[in-house]
């Protein structure tokens, strides 16, 4: 197995060693795959997203028998609602000792690794046999990188692992064009006969690399575009067609626009209420045209006629701009204002919406950033003005506070060429920041910037509005991000300022290694949460 996982070109692993585990990652080493050790088995599973995301391969993450491998269920919830091709490996104990009681059991009598993994992740297994081993990993592999990509699972017991075994012949199914041509004269008849239509770009836009094909679709058509929470990035700020984000965390202008049109074109977006709960009934369009690799969704959440396209949303683009009859193409206008910048907050405190807005201006141009769940992430799928597109990673689906602090150390790994920061917030700090030391022990150089308010703001400031109670959202001893950070080894900045700021992320970028900017914001700074509501009826 480590020899196939090496010529499929994995060059790195993540996890928490331990006794059921040990065979298989000392021979991965043996082999020239490095092993991150992580402080935590969650963040080591988005360590291994975060590396498949930015190498576009296979990550790999270890969690030993029991409590490692339920740590790791989390981050393969996250792989498969990102769909990141991630090889989460979990040990067991030997097969000839199954139904003896065991220190952290896996089997049925305790905490069945295999069956808990399996609506977590498209493929989970227990080898029971080493002379199985070979076909079920082919298998495994063969269904996190092809179609619809995502995580896989195998819990591989102790007496397994130390078989001689047969040599792994891993064939992968060369890549295939996935297009859906039966709906194409459908697609274009629809976007050209449509007076106001609209381009919906969500996650799906960034995880296919699909940004030239809606730029082309949009200037083709002369179509505005508006981006999901998780579609940021998708187009950069500045571009004309473009008029913002939408949803939570989006801009006034642009949710108008999405009530006045007659035509969705829904590209890579499974239209959850973070992206369409200010969309009224009665605003609903007459057509949807949706684009997305998985049909779960598709055509079930508006009351309206629905063109589905499924299969790779790149391929998909290619294809439909290829079919275009430039000479029968409706002539439109593109709106008169584009402008949806709405005015910055004037607070007493740190404003984090005026940080997040000059932020780019700081940082290298060859820069990804991401993002965590809570206040922080919508303040800047909101304000953060993206540059280069596809550099702005924020999961607002199935959003588990701490991804991004693994996410952003995994692809720092992957890509370490490239400038990677992570903003996190105090609440996500305290659940995974621990592994920042992780990144200091292996000199990974991530910039974390963590907003500290002192609450759990986003469920605070929800709370306040819908049951005029803040039960639970307040730590009584508040931490302090730039002494926590120095004591794993970081260097930290406390920042009161945006001078401070400024100074801080020029330093950081400078030094070239793991650093930690602790933000003191305004604590009644309102965040673009606060209208999240579902109008389906």
């Amino acid at each position: 197995m480590s020899e196939a996982l090496r010529n499929l070109g994995v060059t790195h692993s993540f996890g928490i060693i331990g006794k059921s585990i040990c065979p298989i990652v000392l021979k991965m080493v043996d082999y020239g795959i490095e092993f991150i050790p992580g402080r935590h088995e969650s963040s080591s599973g988005f360590e291994a997203a975060g590396y498949a995301l930015k190498t576009g391969k296979l990550g790999v993450a270890f969690g030993t028998s029991g409590p490692g491998g339920t740590n790791l269920l989390t981050a393969a919830a996250h792989a498969k609602a990102n769909n990141l091709p991630v090889l989460f490996i979990t040990g067991h104990q030997s097969i000839k000792e199954l139904g003896i009681p065991q220190c952290q059991d896996s089997t049925s009598f305790l905490a069945d690794l295999a069956d808990m993994f399996r609506p977590a992740t498209l493929y989970s297994k227990l080898i029971e046999r080493g002379d199985h081993f070979s076909t079920i990993f082919n298998h495994a592999i063969s269904i996190a990188l092809s179609g619809n990509r995502g995580p896989v699972h195998l819990c591989i017991p102790f007496d397994v692992q130390t078989e001689l075994l047969e040599e792994c012949n891993i064939v992968i199914p060369e890549r295939e064009s996935l297009v859906s041509h039966a709906n194409i004269d459908r697609v274009l008849d629809a976007i050209n006969n449509s007076k106001n239509p609209i381009i919906i770009a969500g996650k799906g836009v960034n995880r296919s690399g699909a940004h030239s094909e809606l730029i082309q679709l949009a200037e083709t058509f002369t179509i505005p575009v508006v981006t999901s929470p998780g579609g940021k990035g998708a187009i950069a700020w500045d571009h004309p067609l473009y008029h913002g984000p939408i949803g939570v965390g989006g801009c006034t202008h642009g949710d108008d626009l999405l009530n006045q049109s007659d035509l969705f074109i829904v590209l890579g977006s499974r239209l959850s209420d973070m992206t369409i709960c200010n969309l009224k009934r009665e605003n609903h369009p007459t057509t949807l045209i949706q684009f997305d690799s998985d049909p779960t969704f598709v055509g079930k959440i508006l009351f309206s006629k629905t063109i589905p396209v499924t299969g790779d949303l790149r391929d998909n683009l290619v294809c439909y701009l290829n079919h275009i009859d430039t000479n029968n193409i409706t002539k439109r206008e593109a709106p008169t204002n584009s402008d949806y910048t709405e005015e910055l907050p004037i607070l007493p405190n740190l404003s984090l919406a005026s940080v997040l807005s000059t932020m780019s201006d700081l940082i290298p141009y060859n820069s990804t950033v991401f993002v965590d769940d809570g206040s922080h992430g919508f303040h800047a799928a909101k304000w953060y003005k993206v540059k280069k597109p596809g550099s702005f990673v924020f999961d607002a689906y199935f959003a588990c506070m701490g991804n991004s602090i693994g996410m952003a150390i995994g692809a720092k790994v992957a890509a370490p060429e490239e400038t990677i920061f992570c903003i996190t917030g105090d609440g996500c700090f305290m659940m995974l920041g621990a592994e920042i030391n992780a990144a200091v022990c292996k000199d990974i150089p991530v910039i974390f910037i963590v907003v500290n308010n002192k609450q759990l703001d986003m469920a605070l400031k929800g709370m306040e509005k819908t049951t005029g109670r803040i039960d639970g959202t307040i730590y009584e001893v508040p931490m302090d991000a730039v002494k926590f950070a120095e004591s794993l080894g970081a260097t930290g900045y406390k920042c009161e300022t945006a001078e401070e700021f400024e100074t801080a992320i020029k330093d950081a970028v400078a030094i070239n290694r793991v650093a930690v900017i602790e933000l003191l914001t305004d604590r009644d700074e309102v965040p673009p949460t606060a209208h999240r509501t579902l109008n389906l009826n």
